[in-house]
């Protein structure tokens, strides 16, 4: 217990991407926390140990100096910030780390370019958005790894050194495709995963407000996300047009030739002319070159069928038979807790707890919205919104209003405050005071209700 301390700054400092300055506001906010829950642990990685044991060596060595100077009391005071402030130590080994990891950055970029160079019949397929780059990823490897050697980025691994270490360990002469998870927190960052992996292909899913506190403003979003799209040639490029700032910047004249999918604009290059959600899944007709093709897919919801539609588009970019889509796209399965079905007693529970963002959230509700029966929200709201976040959360609690009967809020927060003004109906709305103990919670709700939306679980930097 003494050292809990020490464990908890490292793991939140893991959980930040090892940024000090986001570290301390989270510490300045929760100066007294020294136990965290296990919902995203600690990854004991070599970058983890090597901060471990140089921080350790910081102690030390002060600890050796002000014990041969008898500074008793300076002796004192370290002991005491290595138990209860240890991020003193690990900031300082952040700092004194930095310029071999930049080093060493470099060198792992250029032998990570060689690499793909050296398999010219790679092909790369970049996605980026929002949201919905994983699932998109996901589907699009089963339909490709179906046709031919396949290769992806695993989970949300998509910054620049998971990518690397991705392509060092899996690529092999006689993968085709890699598709590649591309996520960016700030400009510049695609611009510089593209610099090592060079897509020939590109996805852009969404642009909204997820992660503005990070960049600031939507423009900042745009410009970030678009860098996927300036590194490939235009035709190459494939966008969801239904997006509002994706068509506004679509609009510069050299993304003419950019082709784009839609569910609800047929000059889209991929429309869907025609589908049906229900609980079972969706079915829809996706026109392309003046023809109608038909898929089928148990996965739930206006969202996956997005994703569902980017990934089929770029799979007949690549040529992929049509025979060889459907019958991959009928054999999916969700990725984790994203918008995955659940049957528990008499209630279906779609989990969608890996994150949140507004529009996939609005998307939810209103399809919640057509389905018969008694629905439960579950949510701490969405973070990273900044100075949209009461605005965000009162319409999404307006909105979730009209559609739920219950409506439980987790943890007291700005979000959940905004939500339960947006709500505006005391009578629905029930308190938790976090999510460790949700699924008990979960599984007694599921005899009186037909519905549980379980939407985001934060990790503990949140």
């Amino acid at each position: 217990m003494l050292f809990n301390p020490y464990k908890v700054h490292l793991t939140i400092l893991q959980q930040e991407g090892y940024s000090v300055s986001r570290f301390l506001k989270w510490w300045l906010g929760h100066p007294t926390i020294f136990i965290l829950s296990s919902k995203k642990p600690l990854v004991v990685t070599p970058k983890v140990r090597s901060l471990a044991l140089l921080s350790i060596f910081f102690y030390l060595t002060l600890a050796i100096c002000f014990l041969n100077s008898k500074q008793y009391l300076f002796l004192t005071l370290a002991t005491f910030t290595l138990i209860f402030l240890p991020f003193i130590y690990l900031s300082l080994a952040i700092l004194f780390v930095a310029p071999y990891e930049k080093i060493n950055r470099l060198r792992v970029k250029n032998n990570t370019r060689k690499l793909l160079q050296n398999n010219p019949h790679l092909k790369v397929i970049g996605i980026t958005g929002s949201f919905g780059k994983t699932s998109v990823k996901d589907i699009l490897f089963t339909i490709l790894n179906s046709f031919q050697p396949t290769i992806k980025t695993p989970e949300s691994y998509n910054t620049i050194m998971g990518i690397v270490r991705v392509v060092q360990m899996e690529l092999i002469s006689k993968t085709r495709f890699f598709v590649c998870e591309m996520g960016a927190y700030v400009r510049g960052e695609i611009a510089e995963i593209c610099n090592v992996v060079v897509p020939e292909y590109a996805i852009l899913t969404a642009i909204g407000s997820q992660h503005l506190e990070r960049f600031k403003t939507l423009k900042n979003t745009t410009l970030a996300k678009f860098e996927l799209i300036d590194a490939v040639k235009p035709q190459n490029a494939l966008v969801n047009i239904d997006n509002s700032l994706i068509k506004k910047h679509l609009s510069l004249p050299q993304y003419k030739k950019v082709k784009t999918y839609s569910l609800s604009d047929s000059r889209a290059d991929f429309y869907v002319s025609k589908y049906l959600l229900t609980p079972q899944g969706v079915s829809f007709q996706l026109r392309y070159q003046s023809k109608n093709i038909a898929f089928s897919s148990t996965l739930f919801g206006t969202s996956n069928l997005y994703n569902l539609v980017a990934a089929i588009s770029q799979s007949l970019l690549l040529h992929v038979p049509v025979s060889a889509i459907q019958k991959a796209v009928s054999s999916l399965s969700p990725s984790p807790h994203r918008l995955e079905l659940k049957k528990i007693n008499q209630a279906t529970l779609i989990d969608n707890a890996f994150s949140s963002n507004e529009e996939g959230l609005v998307a939810i509700i209103q399809d919640l919205k057509k389905l018969k029966g008694k629905k439960v929200f579950i949510t701490p709201g969405i973070v990273e919104l900044g100075s949209q976040t009461a605005t965000v959360h009162r319409k999404i609690g307006k909105l979730a209003s009209s559609v739920f009967d219950q409506i439980i809020l987790v943890g007291r927060s700005d979000r959940t405050k905004n939500l339960e003004e947006g709500i505006n109906q005391t009578n629905k709305i029930i308190y938790i005071e976090n999510s460790t103990n949700l699924w008990p919670l979960i599984t007694k709700l599921s005899q009186k209700y037909d519905w549980i939306l379980l939407e985001n679980d934060l990790p503990d930097n949140y």
